[in-house]
């Protein structure tokens, strides 16, 4: 498998409800994220239902708070919302070796959540992980591995063959900020060099 190491100056991922006047964001990116930013490194809508795997871990140095004007829509009164972002982000992808291509000229540009949230990448490289008990974050899990955490309705891939978009999957996953310090333990392929394990989400099964 690849790792594909994505960088950024700042990240921002909605939550699913909105927040009137206030939008924060949540600590690691929705899979729904991770799709887009495979659909635009390849240039063409990629289902994760379709891919045998996919892993990602993300971390960031902190938090912060922007305010944004907004105009309200059909009207000509603006407002001022409060927006959470987060501030030199990492994403880390763990992919089949076929994506190397794809992340060495990506086709459109990579984006951490919104249009501002431009990201490089500065590595690919292949990786081996052993499994072992290992701490867990910087991801999403699925409900069904017991790993306490705050619990969110996410969608894992869009429909991008109707206007709008819709939702073709969503689950309940428990998102876990990266670890940084005691954090729960799974059996997982091992990532030494973040020391965390990595979930690899197989939506085709």
């Amino acid at each position: 498998m690849i790792r594909v190491k994505l960088r950024a100056w700042t990240a921002s991922f909605r939550y699913p409800t909105f927040q009137s006047g206030y939008q924060p964001t949540l600590p690691v990116p929705p899979p729904s994220t991770i799709q887009g930013i495979l659909s635009a490194a390849k240039g063409e809508p990629v289902y994760l239902t379709e891919l045998p795997y996919v892993g990602y871990v993300f971390r960031s140095e902190g938090k912060g708070l922007d305010l944004e004007k907004i105009y309200a829509l059909g009207k000509v009164e603006t407002d001022i919302m409060r927006r959470e972002f987060l501030y030199n982000a990492e994403l880390y992808l763990y992919l089949p070796d076929e994506w190397e291509e794809h992340f060495r000229r990506p086709r459109y540009q990579l984006l951490l959540g919104r249009s501002s949230d431009v990201a490089t990448v500065e590595e690919i490289k292949e990786v081996e992980l052993e499994e072992t008990e290992a701490p867990v974050g910087g991801t999403v899990l699925p409900l069904e591995l017991g790993v306490p955490g705050v619990v969110h309705a996410l969608v894992v891939e869009y429909d991008y063959s109707v206007t709008p978009r819709k939702a073709r999957l969503v689950r309940p996953f428990v998102v876990l900020p990266f670890p940084k310090g005691k954090a729960s333990k799974l059996k997982l392929p091992y990532d030494e060099e973040l020391g965390v394990g990595v979930y690899l989400h197989r939506w085709h099964e």
